[in-house]
This record gives structure tokens, C-alpha cells and sequence, in this order.
């Protein structure tokens, strides 16, 4: 035979031969999925964090051990005892921070820090974010908790204008508009705060790499593998996933310092980021912040950035109609049971918007007028390099949840 017909031969019988198909993706709807999941290699896919349509899945790459540094703690733990790690992820903020909403943010978070006494760190008590008037249901010290601290801030409050002083929750300042009744939401743990932020295209995982990339009124997220402790009633279903592994957040004030709230001390302290807790620092949000009125159980459309359909990098592979509900899961330690993300309520006047005069003692952080009235808020800066008499152990032994 000669050489051509030889080769032609060839081709015919490579032509018969079937083609191996091409490996699918493996998908998963869930992050719950994927830890029950074994025998995976490769990148693999979730839908979603808590729900398929949650607007928080990733993809993932599969690794037989444990990586060093952030990527293991906020690798997903399987079945297996192999590590799905997240890639893709963004890793820088894609807006420039508001100096005003920042400023009036960080004043309203030092009226928690003046509180003192009043509040202390305990997750079986309700909280303003519960719908209960506090100070009328229970007597002080009343209780908080990091999460709840962080979103009473991003909800526009102030110390003196939620129920534990006050008969309602009002909203004094600039807010994130999370698009739900407060009362009636789930977002109010770190890690759903985390899910919502990544959902809407405001978080990225903060590497270090290149120096540090958040600023003064930023929300930092912490992450360790097995948060809080409860990695088998994860496994179990009897707890909600753990969306990056996240178990504790605060406000960064800029120069080294964190407002949060701790198990130890008054409720709201500050402390240093010091190097332990600073180990497991993992994601940061950047807001997107409005001074029109929010967070009343019906969808606006006044905050830009706010409802998107998943962030830059994320790596989804279905289930990005994000909306504005967050993902449910279990009830929170606020007590929180009932499942509706909606509870429709009648909307308030819009808020004036914050401004940079004011002229109030930079001790007390600031004042707030109540916007029933029409007051416009004064607000002083809050310098990051305040004395702050209340010193605290400062490490990671007490965010217990």
C-alpha cells in the first residue's frame, strides 16, 4: 500500500473511532451541596450559598489538603476531607469611598460606642432589628451582637433613634438599602452580610497582596475554617451554611482601628485590627449608600449599585437574579423565626441628607435631629486617632457567637 493510501486508511479508522465526550462541569445548587459532595477534582460550580437563586455561588477548585493563608479559611470543607477553594473572586473595590456617607456612618456607630454600658455583647436578647422595643421589653444591659451592630449602622440608625431608647427605629442618616423590613429579615448574622454584599457586587477578598485595599468606613469580614464551632450542624442541616466561612464582622475607622461589637467589655468597643485577628480578615465591603428612605419591605430603585445581579468575578453559573432578598436559612440569634425577606410597610419621608457642618463634640461623635421633624443632621468626623478609655483583651478568643 503505498504511503498515501496509508495515511488515508488511517484517517478512515480514526474517523470511525468514537470521540470521548468532554468532561461536564459539575454543578451544585448549594453550598450545602457541594460539603456533602466527594470524590470531586478539578472546578466545580454552586448556584448559590443558602438557595440556588441567591445570587452568591462561585466556582471552585479542588484540593486534596488545606491551603496556608486566607484560601484555607475560606475553603468549603467536603465530605471527603479534600477543600473546595474560591476562585475568581474580586479583589479590589470597584467604587471610591463617599467621605460624607463614611463620616455619618462612622458618627452613628460611636453613639453605639457611647452607649457603654447599656449594651452588651449577648446573642439571646432581642435587638431593634427583632421589631421589639427594647427598652420596653427588657432591661439594660441590652443585648447586641457583632452583625447586629454592623446592619442597625448600615440601616441609618443611631443609638438613641432604635428601640432601645426609642419607641421605633428611625433612619437619621445615609443607609444601605437592603430592600426588607428589618424586622422581618435574615440577613442580620456576618456571613448572610457577606452573602448580600457579594450578591450585589460590593465585596472582594481582601489578600494583602499589594498592600491593604480597604479604607476608613469599610466593612471588614473575618473567616476561619469550622466558624464559631459549628461545622457539624452545618453538616447536619440543622444550621445554615456559612458563606465564606465567615463568622464575625466590624467597621474599620481608618489608622489600624475597628468599632465592633465583642464578648468582652461593653457591647460596642474598639480595638486595634492587631495582627491575630487580622490573619483571618477575608472579604471587604465597600457600601453603596442612599439618604432617601429604606429598608421599608418594598423595592426601590434610589441606591446605585443596589440590586445587581452578582458581582464581578464571581464564577456563577446560574441562580445570579439576586433582587434584593437575602438569603433566609435558619432563624438567628436574635430569635428571628419567621421567613419572609418582604413584610411590606408604608414607606417614611425621605431623610435630608447629612451634612459636613455641624460643630458637635467630636466625643459624643455627633448628634442626630429625627427626621419626623425635618432636622438636618450635623455630623463631625470621628478622628481615627482618638483616645479610647475602654480597653478590652484584644484578640479573637471572644467573637463566640
Amino acid at each position: 500500500m503505498g504511503a498515501s493510501a496509508a495515511a488515508a486508511a488511517a484517517l478512515s479508522i480514526a474517523a470511525a473511532l468514537p470521540v470521548a465526550p468532554a468532561q461536564a462541569a459539575v454543578h451544585f445548587d448549594t453550598t450545602s451541596d457541594l460539603m456533602s459532595a466527594s470524590g470531586l477534582s478539578g472546578t466545580v460550580y454552586t448556584a448559590g450559598d443558602e438557595f440556588a437563586d441567591d445570587g452568591a455561588g462561585m466556582s471552585y477548585s479542588i484540593s486534596d489538603t488545606l491551603p496556608d493563608g486566607i484560601e484555607g479559611n475560606i475553603a468549603v470543607p467536603l465530605a471527603d476531607d479534600s477543600y473546595a477553594v474560591p476562585q475568581g473572586l474580586p479583589t479590589a473595590p470597584t467604587r471610591a469611598t463617599d467621605s460624607a456617607a463614611v463620616e455619618d456612618l462612622l458618627s452613628r456607630a460611636q453613639s453605639f460606642y457611647d452607649a457603654g454600658s447599656q449594651l452588651i455583647w449577648d446573642s439571646s436578647r432581642p435587638t431593634p432589628l427583632t421589631g421589639t422595643v427594647v427598652h420596653s421589653s427588657t432591661t439594660a444591659p441590652y443585648g447586641v451582637t457583632c452583625s447586629t451592630f454592623v446592619s442597625m449602622v448600615l440601616l441609618g440608625w443611631d443609638y438613641d433613634h432604635t428601640t432601645y431608647v426609642a419607641d421605633e427605629n428611625t433612619q437619621v442618616g445615609y443607609a444601605v438599602d437592603f430592600g426588607v423590613d428589618p424586622s422581618t429579615s435574615k440577613i442580620w448574622r456576618a456571613n448572610n452580610l457577606a452573602s448580600w454584599f457579594y450578591a450585589h457586587g460590593d465585596l472582594w477578598l481582601e489578600t494583602g497582596d499589594a498592600g491593604d485595599t480597604f479604607e476608613r468606613g469599610d466593612i471588614l469580614f473575618f473567616s476561619e475554617q469550622d466558624p464559631e464551632g459549628r461545622i457539624d450542624q452545618v453538616r447536619s442541616g440543622t444550621e445554615a451554611t456559612y458563606f465564606g466561612n465567615v463568622y464575625h464582622a466590624a467597621i474599620y475607622m481608618g489608622d489600624g482601628m475597628l468599632i465592633h461589637s465583642t464578648g468582652t467589655g461593653d457591647g460596642v468597643n474598639i480595638t486595634t485590627l492587631n495582627p491575630v485577628l487580622k490573619q483571618d480578615l477575608s472579604f471587604v465591603a465597600r457600601p453603596s449608600f442612599t439618604t432617601e428612605a429604606a429598608n421599608t419591605g418594598q423595592a426601590t430603585e434610589t441606591s446605585t449599585g443596589q440590586g445587581t445581579t452578582g458581582g464581578t468575578g464571581q464564577g456563577t453559573t446560574g441562580g445570579t437574579d439576586a433582587g434584593v432578598d437575602a438569603p433566609s436559612g435558619s432563624a438567628t440569634a436574635q430569635g428571628q423565626t419567621t421567613e419572609s425577606t418582604g413584610g411590606s410597610t408604608t414607606p417614611t419621608a425621605a431623610v435630608p441628607a447629612p451634612t459636613a457642618a455641624g460643630g458637635q463634640d467630636s466625643t459624643q461623635g455627633g448628634t442626630t435631629g429625627n427626621t419626623n421633624s425635618g432636622a438636618v443632621r450635623g455630623v463631625t468626623p470621628v478622628p481615627p486617632n482618638r483616645h479610647y478609655s475602654r480597653p478590652i483583651e484584644d484578640h479573637r478568643t471572644w467573637m463566640n457567637r
